[in-house]
C-alpha cells in the first residue's frame, strides 16, 4: 500500500510539472520554436522614405565608481576623452554615489563631492544632468525596510524644494548651467501596500514642489519625473512579461502621476531588458528578441501623456540590458538594440548606469556582461574600451540627434537595420555569423553583402 501511495505522489507531481512548463510555454510565445538561423537574410534601405529625425542625446551617469583613482592620470585621461566624445549628457545622482551627503543638517551644505563630478562635466563641455535622489536623513520618511531608500516626509516636501533650489543656486554663483533635473529616483520608497501599485499621487505632490522651486531659481531648466521604473505583468516571471508592454497597474500609477503634475518637461521612465527577479532560463540566440518591447513602451506613454502633455519628450533616464551571466559582446549588440528602438520610438534622452566596469567582477568575456563602457581606472593601464563603448561611438558618430532617419527592412528579426542618408547600422543578435545582403531602393539595385560576426554591431556608409 505504501508503494502504490508513493507511486501515486509521483504520478501526481511529475503531471503538475508538465502543467507548470506548458503554462510557462504559453505565458512566453514569443520565445517559441522559431527559425531563427534563416540563411538568406536581406536588408532594404529606403534613402527617399524619412522615418524620423532623431532626438536621442546619449547619457552615462557616473557613480561613486567613476574616477576613484585619480592618482592613474593615464587612465582617467582615456576615461573622460571617452565621455568627451561619445557623450551629449552626463548624469550625477546629488546625494551618496559619488557625491556624498550634500545636505547633512538644515541651511548646511557640502558640495565637496558633487563638485567634483559637475565641474568635470563642465569641463568636458557636456550637458549636466542632475537626479535629486537621495534625501537627507533629517528629511527621511520613518521607514526601516527602506533605510537610505526612504521617501522625504511629506512635511518635509517644502525643505526638499528649498535643498534643490539652493543647489541650482549653488552652481549658478559658479557660473555652471545645470540642463535637466530629475526629480527622485525609481519612485523609491513610494510603493503602497494598500493600493498594490506606486502611490504616484504622493509622489507628484513633492514634485510640483520640487519643479516649482527649481523654476524659480533657473527657468531653462528642464525639470522632469517620474522616474518609475517601468514592467510589465507582474505575474509573470518570464521576459514575455516582465519586457513586454506595460502593465496595467504601472500604468494606472503613471496616469495618476500625470493627472495630478502641474507641469512636466519630460517624462522620465527607468526600463532594463531583464528583470533580476526573473528567474527564467533564457537561451542566448534568443533573449534579444525583447528588446522590440521598448518601441511599445515608447507608444504607450504617448498615449497617457496625449491628453496633457501631448508634446513633452520621453527621457529613459535609466537604461540597462543584461547582467552577470552572459557574453559581454551579446550585452552590447543588446544595448545598441535598445537604443535603436528608444530611437525609432521618439526619446529624446537615453541614459546607461555607470561608465566604469568594476574591474575585478569582469574574470570571463564569455560569462561575465560588463557594467561599465570602459574598463575600471584601478591602475594606470585601465579605461580599456569595452563593447558597449563602441556602441556609444557609432551612435554619437553616425546617428546623433538631429539626424534623419530613414526606412530600413530585415528579413531577418535577429538582423536589425538602423538607416540614415548616409549611414547603415546593422546588429547581429545571434551568436552565429550571418552573410547580409544589403540592396539600396531606388539607386540602380544596388547590392553588397556584408558578413557579421556573433553579436557584431556593424556601421557602413552607403
Amino acid at each position: 500500500m505504501k508503494h502504490k501511495n508513493a507511486l501515486l505522489l509521483i504520478i501526481v507531481f511529475l503531471f503538475i510539472c508538465s502543467l507548470t512548463i506548458s503554462c510557462n510555454e504559453k505565458e512566453d510565445p514569443i520565445d517559441g520554436n522559431q527559425n531563427i538561423s534563416q540563411k538568406d537574410i536581406e536588408v532594404i534601405v529606403y534613402p527617399d522614405q524619412q522615418l524620423l529625425t532623431s532626438k536621442l542625446l546619449l547619457s552615462t551617469t557616473l557613480t561613486h565608481r567613476s574616477f576613484s583613482h585619480p592618482q592613474n592620470t593615464e587612465a582617467v585621461a582615456r576615461a573622460e576623452s571617452y565621455l568627451e566624445q561619445y557623450t551629449d549628457c552626463l548624469a550625477q545622482f546629488t546625494m551618496d554615489w559619488g557625491a556624498g551627503n550634500t545636505n547633512p543638517a538644515k541651511n548646511e551644505y557640502n558640495f565637496k563631492y558633487l563638485d567634483r563630478s559637475v565641474e568635470r562635466f563642465q569641463r568636458l563641455g557636456r550637458k549636466i544632468v542632475l537626479t535629486l535622489c537621495r534625501c537627507p536623513e533629517w528629511m527621511r520618511r520613518n521607514d526601516p525596510s527602506k533605510g537610505v531608500d526612504a521617501a522625504p516626509r511629506v512635511d518635509m516636501y517644502e525643505e526638499f524644494g528649498h535643498m534643490s533650489a539652493d543647489i541650482i543656486r549653488h552652481y549658478k554663483k559658479k557660473g555652471i548651467n545645470i540642463f535637466a533635473i530629475n526629480v527622485w529616483s525609481e519612485t523609491r520608497g513610494y510603493w503602497s501596500k494598500e493600493l498594490d501599485r506606486w502611490f504616484l499621487e504622493d509622489y507628484a505632490d513633492l514634485y510640483n514642489i520640487v519643479y516649482d522651486s527649481i523654476k524659480n531659481v533657473d527657468s531653462q531648466i528642464m525639470v522632469g519625473g517620474p522616474f518609475m521604473h517601468i514592467e510589465s505583468s507582474p505575474k509573470g516571471r518570464n521576459m514575455a512579461l516582465w519586457s513586454g508592454e506595460i502593465s496595467s497597474t504601472d500604468r494606472t500609477a503613471l496616469k495618476a502621476f500625470i493627472d495630478r503634475a502641474r507641469r512636466l518637461d519630460f517624462f522620465a521612465i527607468d526600463r532594463n531588458l531583464k528583470e533580476n527577479n526573473d528567474l527564467y532560463p533564457y537561451h542566448n540566440d534568443t533573449i534579444l528578441r525583447y528588446t522590440q518591447f521598448n518601441e511599445t513602451v515608447h507608444r504607450q506613454c504617448r498615449e497617457l501623456l496625449s491628453a496633457k502633455f501631448p508634446d513633452v519628450p520621453i527621457w529613459v533616464v535609466d537604461n540597462q540590458c543584461l547582467k552577470g551571466h552572459y557574453p559581454e559582446d551579446l550585452d552590447a549588440a543588446g544595448l545598441a538594440s535598445m537604443f535603436r528602438w528608444h530611437l525609432l520610438g521618439g526619446a529624446g534622452f537615453v541614459d546607461k548606469w555607470q561608465p566604469e566596469d568594476e574591474g575585478h567582477e569582469r574574470t570571463d568575456p564569455e560569462q561575465i556582461a560588463p557594467e561599465g563602457m570602459y574598463t575600471h581606472t584601478d591602475s594606470n593601464g585601465g579605461a580599456q574600451p569595452l563593447p558597449t563603448l563602441e556602441v556609444f561611438k557609432d551612435y554619437k558618430s553616425y546617428f546623433p540627434a538631429g539626424t534623419v532617419i530613414v526606412k530600413s527592412t530585415s528579413s531577418n528579426e535577429f538582423v536589425e537595420p538602423l538607416a540614415s542618408t548616409e549611414y547603415l547600422m546593422l546588429i547581429n543578435k545571434q551568436s552565429t555569423p550571418k552573410s547580409v545582403t544589403v540592396k539600396i531602393a531606388g539607386n540602380g539595385s544596388q547590392t553588397r553583402i556584408v558578413e557579421l560576426k556573433r553579436y557584431e554591431v556593424k556601421t557602413l556608409k552607403y
